[in-house]
């Protein structure tokens, strides 16, 4: 019997019409990742019965969840499916705002082993987080936080499915292919050496009485943070932070022409930033925590454009 090799492993995705059901004859996309994976979550209770011999009768089966990450290196196009379904919108002429309509997806994990191969398939997909970093001199990568109502598991293809191959669009990087990056109401203007973003849609689960699985899960109000470090060299940008100041963020990221997007944050507020003053061979970094908050203008906490020039 074949051992299974994390290096062979196929990550597919197909959108569901409806919660939970799996297309006729899918088509699914391979998923661009560099590990982890969803796994299904028991939930048990022990037994409380009381035995003259002390010993446990039973722990039953409650509930059963789904849920895991899928960290990526960014490419153009590879994502944009759960984009849509961090922000619960959709894409119109190129622009994704943040909205309140949920997507599901069907997660399938194909091991080989030789001539049976391991299918896992969850069902009831959607994106609770998404996140994004972005060091200094570096890869943009990232984390797809996904939550499913439940895996079953199988030894072939459903019938009729087929298969794209993933894209084969460059991993985009820091140094070369980030660019119109601003953050407004600090000054002097800010260099920053890491930026890292949050989305968090506060998913849950929604048991049901004569079921060990959740409903559509419920939602939470979206929330859109992050982080940026910056160096520091003026008085002027720590007191902006000591000000609750607000402004605006945005950056562009890819590598070729109609082939960037670029992520607004219209309204940032900053929150409890410090100045980090380290050893003799260290810079004094400036470090600020923020929000995004609701923009009356973009009417939108969060917009990501596609296809940018």
């Amino acid at each position: 019997m074949a051992f299974g090799n994390s290096s062979e492993t196929r990550i597919a995705y197909v959108a569901e019409a409806s919660f939970g059901v799996t297309p006729a004859t899918p088509t699914f996309a391979a998923l661009r990742t560099t590990g982890g994976g969803v796994r299904t979550n028991k939930r048990t209770v022990v037994s409380d019965e009381l035995r003259a011999d002390r010993n446990v009768i039973d722990e039953v089966l409650v509930g059963l969840g789904a849920g895991g990450a899928y960290p990526f290196e960014l490419s153009y196009g590879s994502l944009d499916p759960f984009l849509a379904a961090a922000l619960r919108g959709a894409w119109a002429t190129n622009v994704l705002k943040n909205g309140v309509t949920p997507s599901y997806f069907t997660i399938e994990e194909t091991v080989e082993l030789g001539t049976t191969d391991s299918f896992s398939r969850f069902t009831g997909a959607t994106v609770n987080t998404l996140s994004l970093a972005i060091p200094a001199q570096g890869k943009i990568t990232g984390s797809l936080g996904l939550m499913a109502q439940k895996e079953t598991l199988a030894s072939a293809i459903i019938s009729g499915a087929t298969y794209s191959a993933a894209s084969t669009e460059p991993v985009v990087n820091s140094s070369s292919h980030l660019a119109a990056l601003s953050i407004t109401g600090i000054s002097p203007a800010l260099k920053l050496r890491q930026l890292n973003l949050e989305i968090n849609n506060n998913l849950r689960e929604r048991p049901v009485l004569g079921s060990l699985f959740s409903e559509e899960f419920g939602a939470g109000r979206l929330d859109v943070t992050g982080t940026f470090e910056a160096y520091l060299e003026g008085g002027g940008q720590y007191q902006a932070v000591l000000d609750h100041a607000s402004g605006a963020l945005a950056f562009t990221m890819g590598a070729a022409t109609t082939k960037k997007y670029t992520v607004s944050l219209p309204k940032i507020i900053l929150l409890d930033g410090v100045r980090q003053v380290g050893g003799n061979a260290d810079d004094v970094i400036l470090s600020v925590p923020f929000r995004a908050v609701y923009d009356t203008t973009a009417a939108c906490s969060i917009q990501i454009t596609r296809a940018v020039v």
